[in-house]
């Protein structure tokens, strides 16, 4: 089964109380029988806008974890907007330090040191944050392990993704409110990759994947309020579960609130084809923001 992979996003909403006419909702939105009050619209952002999350990322890269490479970090990861100008909002995201591992085929461990660092760039469409395109650069001084020897060797490390969606993954169903449920459109993803060593002088692994599906699953809305290190919030709760047999599933979830204009918390799991082994995990607990509704 040809599955799909995502490299790692932020979207946003805003909450408001606003009143919205049956008609105007899509075709396939099911509602409960109440009264719609609160309704999350897109939020709007502006250059300087930021937002710290303590984060945990997993990243294997093909379905054969154990002859194939592995990343496994976490660490303080911080989202800001550097362009507003158009109809693109372009983040850059910054995780330094990173505590973890890259595990090579073999017998090959490689270890995060203070001195290494995970760049992430988003491309995100304003009228809906639509995830247009992600590209991840990891970089800097690791420890490398071979085998059963024990002494750390210090080289230097590099790893490119770069993932473009068409057409855009419209990652939250925007507008958003409690009860709302309805499924995801689909959308194909072309993905390259490329990891190399010494400041890509010696190449380690490369690839290219495209044409597959992202997006494809139902996903439903619910108010609740959580409690993450920047503070309680109320939220917006986004889930997402695609069953594929007893053993694999995707699941999504995404808690919005309307104080940071951001997810407080998320975590987004991808298993890899009918193996039952995760692909990709991203956990985000929101840490602090600079945002002001």
């Amino acid at each position: 089964m040809k599955k799909k992979i995502v490299g790692i996003f932020v979207c946003t909403l805003m909450i408001a109380t606003l009143a919205i006419p049956i008609s105007a909702l899509n075709n396939d939105v099911k509602l409960e029988n109440k009264a719609i009050s609160i309704v999350a619209d897109v939020p709007t952002w502006k250059v300087g806008d930021s937002w710290t999350y303590n984060t945990h990322i997993y990243i294997a890269a093909s379905a054969n974890i154990t002859d194939d490479m592995v990343v496994d970090v976490t660490g303080e990861l911080i989202f800001e907007v550097v362009d507003d100008t158009g109809d693109i909002y372009k983040l850059e995201g910054l995780m330094k330090p990173m505590h973890g591992i890259i595990d090579l085929p073999g017998n090959i461990d490689m270890r995060m040191t203070r001195f290494s660092s995970y760049k992430s760039i988003l491309e995100i469409q304003k009228t809906n944050l639509s995830l247009v395109k992600h590209e991840l650069i990891m970089k800097g001084i690791v420890f490398l392990t071979l085998g059963p020897i024990s002494l750390p060797i210090p080289i230097q490390i590099q790893k490119y993704r770069t993932s473009e969606f068409e057409p855009m993954w419209e990652i939250f169903p925007f507008p958003l409110f409690d009860g709302k449920t309805g499924d995801y459109e689909n959308c194909s993803l072309i993905e390259e990759f490329r990891v190399s060593m010494f400041w890509g002088l010696i190449p380690i692994n490369s690839g290219n994947i495209s044409h597959v599906i992202v997006g494809n699953g139902p996903y439903e809305c619910n108010e609740d309020t959580i409690t993450v290190e920047a503070g309680t919030y109320d939220v917006f709760n986004i889930s997402c579960i695609v069953d594929y047999g007893p053993y694999v599933q995707d699941r999504f979830f995404s808690n919005y609130a309307e104080d940071v204009g951001n997810i407080a918390q998320g975590l987004y799991h991808l298993d890899y084809g009918a193996t039952g082994n995760t692909y990709f995990l991203i956990e985000l607990e929101l840490k602090s923001t600079t945002y002001e509704p």
